[in-house]
């Protein structure tokens, strides 16, 4: 009994981790209306196609933590990939690893969203 006790909490425990880590994680999104746009002055509230999202200016990005998703991201959309994103009222004042590269490099140590949760 004791056996079975200890393997259902593993079991559970288990479950709990694998469904923890596929949500996606939570990308900032803005409203691109005048007086309703709360983006940092230091970027500009873009639309991606399907939804609208701070954009630092080419070349920047929100802080050194590269993988903080709540900070800054960048999502595989064609012809934005080299665009870094913020959450709004996020300042983006620190310079990319590649600042000047060419568009595939700028700002590649900021991983790309497959997918995010609003």
């Amino acid at each position: 009994m004791k056996n079975l006790s200890i393997l259902t909490s593993l079991l559970l425990a288990s479950a709990s981790l694998v469904f923890s880590s596929s949500i996606p994680p939570k990308c900032g999104t803005c409203n691109p209306l005048s007086g309703e746009n709360h983006c940092d002055i230091t970027t500009s509230c873009i639309n991606t196609g399907t939804r609208f999202h701070c954009a630092c200016r080419a070349g920047y990005k929100a802080s050194k933590d590269n993988h903080d998703v709540s900070k800054q991201f960048r999502l595989n959309v064609p012809n934005y990939q080299f665009l870094v994103f913020t959450p709004e009222s996020t300042e983006c004042n620190t310079l990319c690893d590649n600042p000047y590269g060419a568009s595939p490099d700028l700002c590649a140590e900021i991983p790309i969203q497959d997918k995010c949760a609003i």
